[in-house]
C-alpha cells in the first residue's frame, strides 16, 4: 500500500454507471449514499494459487473488527449484484501494493458501491506473521470501502504504509466521525 503507486485493476463486472465517478481510495473521506446495513460479497473461489479456507476467516475477522465501532453494520451475500462491497482476490497485484479498493460515487459525492482487491499472497512485511499481514491488508481495504481515507497517523491501520496488523482505536474513532459527522 505504497502511496502514490499505480495499479491498473479490470474484473468481468459492468462498470460505474452513467451518474457514477469511480476513484481509487484513500485520497479522501466518503460518506454512504444509504444508511443502515451494508451487504458485502466475497469472491468465493478461485483457482489463484496460495488460497486457502483462511483467506474467508481473515475476512469475516475484518469486518467483525470494523463493526466494533457500533456505526456500521455489514452482512455478507451471497450474490455480487446485491452487494454495496464486493472483495475480489487477485494475484495480479505487486507486493508493495498488496490491495486496492475502487469506490464508486454518485453525483453528489456520497458512495454507491465499493470494489476491493486483495492480492491472495500476503505482502512481504515484517510486521507479522504472513496471515496477519494479509489481515492488514484486508482490513485496512475494508477500511476504505467504508469510506476511509489514508490516515497519517504510523499508528492506524489507515496509514498508507501500515505498522500494525489490527483494526485499532484510532481507526475505529476516525470511522465513528466519519459516519456521526460533525
Amino acid at each position: 500500500m505504497q502511496q502514490g503507486s499505480v495499479v491498473l485493476v479490470t474484473h468481468g463486472e459492468t462498470s460505474a454507471e452513467p451518474n457514477e465517478t469511480v476513484v481509487a481510495a484513500g485520497g479522501r473521506a466518503y460518506v454512504w449514499s444509504r444508511s443502515g446495513t451494508l451487504r458485502l460479497w466475497v469472491q468465493p473461489w478461485t483457482d489463484k494459487p496460495g488460497e486457502s479456507i483462511d483467506h474467508g476467516k481473515l475476512v469475516d475477522e475484518a469486518v467483525h473488527a470494523w463493526m466494533r465501532s457500533d456505526v456500521v453494520r455489514v452482512v455478507r451475500v451471497s450474490w455480487s449484484l446485491d452487494a454495496d462491497i464486493r472483495l475480489y482476490w487477485s494475484d495480479r497485484l505487486p507486493p508493495s501494493n498488496p490491495g486496492v479498493t475502487m469506490l464508486y460515487s454518485s453525483k453528489t459525492g456520497k458512495l454507491t458501491r465499493a470494489d476491493v482487491f486483495v492480492s491472495v499472497q500476503p505482502a512481504p512485511w515484517q510486521i507479522g506473521s504472513p496471515n496477519r499481514v494479509l489481515y492488514a491488508t484486508i482490513a485496512h481495504e475494508l477500511g476504505h470501502a467504508l469510506g476511509l481515507p489514508h490516515d497519517p497517523s504510523a499508528s492506524a491501520l489507515m496509514h498508507p504504509a501500515p505498522l500494525v496488523t489490527s483494526v485499532t482505536d484510532e481507526d475505529l474513532a476516525r470511522l465513528r466521525a466519519l459516519v456521526r459527522g460533525p
